[in-house]
């Protein structure tokens, strides 16, 4: 029963958890590992937890883990735009593409987070409040800080080119 219930949501949420411990740990590798972990952690937790609140602890555990990564002494800053290019699209990426997606990955963690969780997983700022356990109002000014930094140094590489 167990085994059905992760089988089940890994088929329902997999890709989505994949996709988010690969924006927050920037390595497909460790993505992949975060991902593999949650879902044994799901393994191990209670038949009582509701369907609907699976999700939202998927995506918390990922998140968990995908700060110890960061954390841990083995992280490299550097991402490869290849890498990314082959976790995030199959049709190939424009120059404008690739400034904008390593723009974000160069946001601090606290602005990064809660912006890919309201703007790729459509999370509400009250949503993402109690996911990351953080006021909304914070998490509200966290999002509009990362779309203002995002603008200026968006803005800044076009001045470059």
């Amino acid at each position: 029963m167990q085994k059905e219930r992760v089988a089940d949501a890994f088929c329902a949420y997999g890709d989505r958890i994949l996709r988010a411990a690969f924006h927050l740990t920037g390595s497909r590798s460790e993505a992949e590992d975060c991902t593999q972990e949650a879902f044994m952690r799901l393994l191990s937790q209670p038949d009582t937890m509701e369907q609907g609140h699976i999700y939202p602890w998927l995506m918390r555990t990922v998140i968990n883990l995908s700060k110890d990564y960061l954390r841990s002494i083995w992280f490299r800053k550097r991402v490869s735009m290849r890498e990314i290019h082959n976790m995030t699209v199959s049709a190939p990426m424009t120059a404008e593409e690739e400034t904008a997606l390593y723009a974000v990955l160069q946001l601090p963690e606290k602005y990064r987070i809660p912006l890919y969780l309201h703007l790729v997983e459509g999370y509400s700022f009250a949503e993402i409040s109690k996911i990351l356990r953080v006021n909304a109002n914070t998490i509200s000014s966290r999002v509009r800080r990362a779309r203002q930094k995002l603008q200026s140094q968006l803005r800044d590489d076009v001045d470059i080119l």
